[in-house]
Order: structure tokens, then sequence, then C-alpha cells
């Protein structure tokens, strides 16, 4: 569905640089979006109620999730909803900036401790979820319009915060480990 929903929104930008002021790539892209997080929720609860989650959809649904919310967060940071505004390019930055960290501190710990180490979900990174979901959905529905701000900037504290308890809480684990402490002869 990302590529269908970020193509969507693309088309949308290329048709009314070209003067066709039609809204069927939008309404396409809000469709594509709203498919894909529906889908997403539907698949998430099917696996749970029919015991039927597994270890690779533990990886790839967060992936997934990810995917299509950088994606839109992205593109309606750079290019915006043609004619209609766009999402101020701090936001974007924080967001990308958060998952990398993220990213690169689990694959430091695991490769610098031998091993996958887990990092703990935190409420945070749930409310950050919720309000970045938010912002992508008042992005492309009301977009350009300032009664979105209030969301934006929660969703900024939140990423921001949840940002700053994974790294304590990357920094916990390694501090937790044998790693850095001198051996024994």
């Amino acid at each position: 569905m990302v590529p269908l929903f970020a193509g969507a929104l693309l088309y949308h930008r290329e048709s009314f640089e070209e003067g066709y002021r039609g809204n069927g790539w939008y309404y396409a892209a809000i469709f594509f979006f709203a498919l894909a997080a529906l889908t997403d929720g539907v698949d998430g609860w099917i696996a749970r109620h029919f015991q039927q989650q597994s270890h690779l959809g533990r990886i790839l649904d967060p992936i997934a999730d990810k995917l299509l919310l950088v994606t839109g967060i992205v593109l309606l940071g750079t290019i915006g909803v043609a004619g209609k505004g766009r999402l101020p390019i701090w936001f974007p930055v924080l967001v990308v900036s958060r998952d990398f960290v993220i990213v690169a501190g689990t694959l430091f710990l695991g490769t610098l401790l031998h091993g996958y180490h887990f990092v703990k979900p935190h409420w945070t990174g749930k409310v950050c979820t919720f309000f970045q979901i938010g912002v992508v959905l008042l992005g492309l529905l009301l977009p350009g319009n300032a009664s979105t701000w209030p969301v934006l900037w929660a969703a900024g504290a939140m990423t921001s915060l949840s940002m700053v308890i994974y790294l304590k809480q990357g920094w916990d684990l390694l501090h937790q480990s044998n790693y850095g402490k001198p051996t024994q002869l």
C-alpha cells in the first residue's frame, strides 16, 4: 500500500503543477493511506485473536507501520498537498532523525553486545505513533489548516521525548552488560 499511497500523492502534485485541478489522485492518496492503516489494524487483531503471531511478524509489522508513517510525513513535509500547504520541515527531520537513532542504536547494541538485545516498547513511543498518525491524517484531510498545529506540536514533543527515553534504555542496556569492563586474568 505504501507505493500506492506515495504514487497517488506524487501524481496529485504533478498533475496540479501541470494545471489540472482535479482531486482524483488526492482522494486516492487518502484512500490508500486509510486502507493501509485499516488493514494493518485488522491484520494485527487477527494475529492476536487467533494466536497467529510469529517472530518474523513482530519484526516486519512495525517496519511496515513505520514505512507508511515516515513516507506520509516526509511527503507531506516536502511536497505537501498541492496548492494547500505542507508540514513544516522540522517535523519530518525530527521523525526521520528519531527513527534513525533508534535503528542505528539497536544495530550498534546488537553488534557490540553480540546478539539482539530487545529495547522494550515504551508508552511514549505508542503515544508518539498515535500523534504522528494524527499529523498524517490531518495533513491529508486539512492541509494548511492552522487548527491542526496543536496535534503537530504534540507529535513533535512526543517524538522528542520518546527518542530520549529510547536513548536512555539503550544506554542502560550497554551499562548492564559486561562491555567495557576490564577482564580478569
